[in-house]
């Protein structure tokens, strides 16, 4: 699997990433401490987060290439992603949609940057019932 940034994309997300960030493509399941509230609908919602290297996420333990550099997930959520994607940048809306060769993956890929006095032990403590 391979996922592309468009000039556009790669633009707006250049000033956060730094030699320290490791790139995040979280699938809203419920699972994991970026899941705060958990998708409770049939739809797709994917987030593209920035934390520190260092951080320890063992739920993200997949990851693929992309001209950002390595980007984890968690391996279990593969069949809602396709082989070639590519995440774009759409000014006009200020969103930035992922698709694929056949479909319009998400219409806004949410951005988080978690790089600063992010812990997983907090984050995990929170819980959510639909």
């Amino acid at each position: 699997m391979q996922l592309t940034f468009s000039p556009q994309a790669q633009q707006r997300l250049q000033k956060y990433i730094k030699p320290t960030s490791k790139l995040i493509l979280d699938f809203d399941d419920g699972v994991g401490p970026f899941s705060k509230l958990g998708n409770c609908s049939l739809d797709a919602n994917f987030k593209l987060i920035l934390v520190n290297q260092d951080v320890d996420l063992p739920n993200f333990n997949a990851s693929l290439t992309s001209n950002l550099g390595t980007v984890w997930y968690k391996d279990y959520t593969e069949p809602q992603l396709d082989a070639n994607m590519e995440v774009r940048f759409n000014q006009t809306y200020f969103t930035m949609p992922m698709v694929s060769e056949s479909r319009t993956i998400t219409d806004n890929l949410e951005f988080v940057d978690l790089q600063e006095g992010f812990s997983t032990t907090s984050a995990a403590s929170k819980t959510h019932d639909c």
